[in-house]
């Protein structure tokens, strides 16, 4: 589909082939032309048949005809979607984007940017982080948010308390200078360690100094299953009383007593806007989540440090207590009411166990597959180091519902696996080619253009991105070529490590970090300062 523009050439009169050479050089005014393809823009308006001309970085002309001889490399898109690139508002990439630079996983479903240090975990020195990936190079474009577990804990540490006065002051101040070195706003974990601790009054006064510096807050509520409701409307009320855009991730209802609450959720988020406040949320596709294996386990038996957490499991009335806890997460909340919907992904203490569930983890260990058991086996890992999981305890229904919400982008709540390695779940892989080949073409739960624009202008917008988000001329040339007939997730649960299929090629920052359907060697990704972002 590639075809490369030779130079002219004269064999008679030196002067006469290098005048022709030079001609031909200031003919080709553009890196690359993509020829022919269906412009879907990102705004959600049909798509439309055109040229689309790419120079220096930039979307340079949008035209029905440009002229091929002017330029570089020509693409053949006929018969494919051309698309903005897809910016993931919900990813981990952080914690593997110095390792995994190319971050292949995300590129063949193609993510050109990422925004990164979500619920509450984050590199605490955004600036050192930022220099770290120049020096590393990325395969597309990171972001980043300052998370408030990761700031609650190098204050406070891993303790149930209120902060003092100082303390408080110290965490506003972290959240300053993370907000002054680039940061696009502060994310929660309000389920994990340290931020379950917190109370709301402590996250409103951090997520004002993101308000300070034009910032956005983010936010894993503290409940996404029998408390849903209460989380939405404490998530609604920071952003409120911050005075800031609030974002709700990876919106889900999970247990089976709570399924159906998105009808009500997603109506609180609409009431608040009808009011006037900035209210969003982002979702992966799929009924099963994937998080650390102790969100099964009550927040203060997790307090302290690993050996406390030992401690408390050693101690018969207390590990009683915790088991109580745990039974009540199985059946209600995150393990589907049954430990055989509860699968280990990560497990370093033992491998083996990785793609087990706990159900067979407990006869493997001489138990039985009960709920009770269950518990006992999950308490061993615990105590054995911990890992993570994935949990099958979501409905369709919601998960639909939520995705036709105008206001919901997609997105992976993913990072940057090391191939083959672990057990991971498959929204790593295959979050956007699901939405794009499953849900839209499959099911018709989304028209394309609608699939495409939670994938772009919306994500793009809530991240204050001017010049990312559109196929639009004088943007920044983060663009995507695919066959809408044929673009697929091919990751499994049990089989996760497949990239997905489709893409042609994928651009970032005018880089054609995927060529004809193969990862070529370019490091087109830069790290975004949000206070860099163009007027």
């Amino acid at each position: 589909m590639l075809k490369k523009k030779l130079k002219m050439t004269l064999m008679a009169g030196a002067g006469l082939s290098l005048a022709l050479t030079s001609q031909a050089v200031l003919a080709q005014q553009y890196d690359y032309i993509l020829d022919n393809g269906t412009v879907v823009d990102g705004s959600g308006v049909a798509g439309y048949v055109a040229d689309v001309a790419i120079k220096d970085g930039k979307i340079a002309a949008i035209a029905k005809e440009i002229d091929l001889s002017k330029a570089a490399n020509v693409v053949d898109a006929a018969g494919q979607v051309v698309a903005p690139g897809f910016v993931d508002l919900h990813s981990h990439v952080d914690r593997d984007a110095l390792d995994n630079a190319g971050l292949e996983n995300n590129l063949f479903q193609g993510i050109t940017t990422a925004l990164a240090g979500n619920c509450g975990g984050s590199p605490l020195d955004v600036a050192d982080f930022a220099e770290a990936t120049k020096r590393k190079g990325l395969g597309h474009n990171v972001g980043l948010l300052i998370g408030h577990n990761t700031v609650r804990r190098a204050v406070m540490g891993n303790v149930d308390k209120a902060p003092s006065d100082a303390e408080q002051q110290e965490m506003e101040g972290l959240v300053a200078k993370a907000m002054n070195d680039g940061a696009f706003g502060l994310s929660t974990g309000l389920k994990y360690l340290p931020g379950t601790f917190a109370d709301t009054n402590e996250v409103i006064a951090l997520a004002k100094v993101s308000a300070q510096h034009g910032g956005i807050y983010t936010s894993h509520m503290r409940e996404e299953g029998a408390d849903l409701l209460k989380s939405v409307a404490e998530t609604i009320n920071i952003g409120d009383k911050a005075g800031l855009p609030a974002h709700i991730s990876h919106h889900k209802t999970v247990g089976k007593p709570n399924w159906g609450q998105s009808v009500e959720s997603l109506k609180m988020v609409d009431d608040a806007r009808a009011k006037g406040l900035d209210v969003t949320l982002d979702q992966y596709p799929y009924t099963a989540s994937s998080t650390t294996l102790t969100i099964l386990v009550p927040s203060w038996a997790m307090e302290g440090t690993r050996e406390d957490v030992r401690a408390r499991l050693d101690d018969p009335e207390t590990r009683a207590r915790v088991k109580a806890g745990i039974i009540d997460n199985i059946r209600k909340d995150r393990g589907g009411d049954d430990p055989a919907r509860v699968y280990v992904s990560s497990f370093p203490a033992d491998t083996s166990l990785n793609g087990k569930n706990l159900a067979e983890i407990s006869l493997q260990r001489g138990r039985t597959t009960s709920v009770e058991d269950g518990a006992e086996t999950l308490m061993e890992l615990v105590y054995e180091g911990g890992g993570r999981g994935v949990f099958h305890a979501m409905h369709e229904d919601d998960v639909k519902r939520i995705m036709q919400h105008p206001y919901v982008a997609v997105a992976t709540d993913g990072f940057g696996p090391t191939f083959g390695e672990n057990t991971p779940h498959p929204r790593n892989y295959g979050t956007y080619t699901r939405v794009l080949g499953h849900y839209s073409r499959e099911l018709g739960v989304l028209t394309l253009e609608e699939a495409i624009r939670k994938m772009t202008s919306l994500p793009a917008s809530r991240m204050g991105l001017k010049d990312r988000g559109l196929v639009q001329q004088g943007l920044v040339a983060d663009l995507v070529v695919f066959d809408p007939e044929t673009v697929a997730e091919v990751a499994t649960f049990e089989d996760p490590h497949q990239y997905s299929v489709g893409f042609s090629y994928v651009f970032v920052n005018g880089k054609a970090v995927i060529a004809e359907g193969k990862r070529t060697s370019e490091m087109g990704g830069e790290f975004l300062n949000s206070n860099h972002q163009s007027d």
